[in-house]
């Protein structure tokens, strides 16, 4: 999966300090903190959006919306720069505006507290189709197993390095994606098949009021042995500006990770974020905290409800890092709190990734 691969990634301290984070959560379970558990339980979470399935959907979902008739919500070739995680103050503010954005995009603000979901409606000319990929692009087969009010698009092998289609195409599963919307909501299912496991399943649904919108994602992904349930929502209002919250939960190792990150206005340079993450288990329990703005920011950690550790950065300068005794970091703590902070570092690109193939379903009309 593209977000695996940039999960796995080496990923320094300095990626923490740049990402600064806001308010502590709760302490979580009273047992010691084993960072070794921690590095495997975050392994475990990858492992869930590792499969082959998942890489090809990430690839191939990038031209669904071309062949239903509709402009990309992404387009493909801002794909390596929508997909690459936030390493930098500048980029994870870039990662929140692109964010804000696509959501006031595809939740206008109503002139009333209804939102007609109708003009979600799949086009009756596509419903039921079952669509090939052929020479760069999706065209339509009369293959039967799509939904009547939906599409089905088939997918195929990718190189797990380039996430470029293999030549010539294999065929490996199908992404099956289903509209419903209802009388306030505009909604769309979508599930991953490959072979006998579905290895994606989740709905996104969009709703607009008088002053933004919101869009959430629930669902799972699994590799077929490692299942995370993901609960995602972003909000955007011009007053509070956007709202992202991430919940992923692993019931196999009872890990749960919660995130929050909120940015004050929509100026790439001016912006302010913060950002409050917790990562609770079997292995103890991690909270950072701080905020983020121009000229650097602050991060506080903390284990099992005890200060753990500060980073501090100004500017682009290397940011200070000191544990709760002002000694550096065992490797093991610093492993396990890297892990934690690719995570972060990822939200954003998750979020992308689940709107990309129902783009046409969302839109709004003109």
């Amino acid at each position: 999966m593209r977000v695996l691969q940039c999960t796995k990634r080496s990923v320094t301290l300095l990626v923490a300090a740049c990402v600064g984070l806001n308010a502590c959560g709760d302490s979580g379970p009273e047992v010691p903190f084993n960072p070794t558990g921690t590095s495997e339980d975050i392994e475990a979470v990858n492992s869930a959006f590792a499969s082959p399935a998942f890489a090809s959907f990430s690839t191939f979902s990038m031209h669904f919306d071309a062949a239903l008739g509709a402009a990309p919500l992404v387009s493909a070739s801002a794909q390596l720069v929508n997909f690459r995680r936030a390493t930098s103050a500048g980029e994870l503010r870039a990662a929140a505006v692109r964010s804000a954005q696509r959501v006031a995009a595809l939740t206008p603000a109503s002139t009333s507290s209804s939102f007609s979901a109708a003009i979600a409606a799949i086009p009756a000319e596509v419903a039921g189709k079952t669509y090939e990929y052929s020479g760069g692009s999706y065209v339509p087969t009369d293959r039967p197993g799509a939904p009547a009010n939906g599409v089905r698009f088939l997918i195929y092998a990718v190189n797990p390095v380039t996430f470029q289609p293999v030549e010539p195409l294999q065929e490996v599963g199908y992404v099956q994606l289903t509209d419903e919307s209802g009388s306030s909501t505009q909604a769309a299912r979508v599930v991953v098949v490959s072979g006998e496991t579905t290895y994606l399943d989740y709905t996104v649904t969009a709703s607009a009021t008088m002053s933004g919108g919101q869009i959430t994602v629930t669902g799972y992904v699994t590799d077929g042995t490692i299942r995370a349930n993901i609960n995602l929502r972003s909000t955007v209002t011009e007053s509070a500006g956007l709202t992202l919250l991430y919940t992923l939960d692993v019931p196999q190792r009872d890990v749960s990770i919660n995130l929050t990150i909120g940015m004050t206005g929509f100026d790439q340079e001016s912006a302010t974020i913060n950002i409050d993450l917790g990562m609770s288990g079997p292995n103890g329990s991690v909270s950072m905290s701080g905020q983020l703005t121009q000229t650097g920011g602050t991060l506080s950690v903390r284990v099992n409800g005890d200060q753990f550790a500060t980073i501090a950065s100004t500017g682009g300068s290397e940011p200070t890092i000191t544990g709760a005794d002002g000694q550096p970091l065992t490797d093991g703590d610093a492993e396990a709190l890297q892990g934690i902070f690719a995570v972060t570092g990822e939200a954003f690109i998750a979020f992308d990734l689940m709107l990309v193939p129902v783009g046409t379903f969302l839109a709004p009309s003109e």
